[in-house]
């Protein structure tokens, strides 16, 4: 879905995601959602005229885990001007392992007053466990990643395949929860979610896997990674694909 297009009828509704990752995006959707979150200071053109918006980019080549954690001390804060804050994470695919971790288990327990915006143009290069709390957007131009249908795992005979597979299945997840929610589907039409009905307890586990069996996707045998598979789609209780 396109970035403006979900942030505007999202912020109607008052339900937008905690961290959003646009893919393609630059300051001008950043300004965008600043606006839509801080309506009473529409005639500021820059941002750094907004005092809540903390901006992390690069330093040098990368983005270190010395600046998240400066970021998780100031989100440790109530806003001292507004209701919100919004940190934004410019080139978010340079992230340090380590920073990418800190960052990590900021998301899981995100502070209630902040929205986390992450900005890139290589999306597949961030960790899945990042990209299993994003929000994925597109920004204007991109192409829309939404798909046909999950299919069956049984065809896969490449790694390729695989690690695309699996990383189709956590956006499947995340679309089921978010229909679930009333919330629009980014990447499969609810006809194909409906074939799913996962344990709501224990959804938390069932992406935990998927991100796991993600980063072994690169080493792992596959014949043993499909069975793997199957077995997470018996517990999201799938049925025919």
């Amino acid at each position: 879905m396109d970035a403006e297009e979900y942030l505007t009828e999202a912020g109607k509704k008052g339900k937008i995601h905690h961290t959003i990752l646009v893919e393609g995006g630059d300051e001008k959707i950043v300004l965008f959602f600043v606006k839509l979150l801080f309506p009473e200071h529409q005639y500021k053109k820059s941002l750094d005229s907004y005092f809540e918006v903390v901006k992390i980019k690069p330093e040098g080549t990368s983005i270190k885990i010395s600046q998240i954690r400066e970021m998780e001390e100031l989100t440790a804060l109530k806003p001292f001007s507004s209701k919100w804050r919004i940190v934004v994470i410019e080139e978010a695919d340079k992230l340090t392992n380590e920073a990418a971790n800190a960052l990590l288990k900021i998301l899981e327990e995100p502070p209630e007053s902040t929205y986390f915006l992450l900005l890139t143009d290589i999306p597949s290069s961030l960790p899945m466990t990042i990209l299993s709390r994003s929000l994925h957007l597109l920004w204007r131009g991109k192409e829309s990643r939404r798909k046909g249908k999950l299919g069956d795992p049984s065809s896969i005979t490449k790694r390729d395949e695989l690690k695309e597979y699996i990383e189709n299945l956590i956006y499947f997840l995340r679309d089921w929860i978010a229909a679930k929610e009333g919330e629009e589907t980014l990447y499969f039409e609810r006809d194909e979610l409906g074939k799913a009905s996962p344990d709501e307890k224990n959804l938390g586990q069932l992406f935990d896997s998927l991100v796991r069996i993600y980063s072994l996707s690169d080493r792992a045998n596959i014949s043993i990674s499909k069975a793997y598979i199957k077995s997470l789609l018996e517990d999201m209780k799938i049925g025919k694909l």
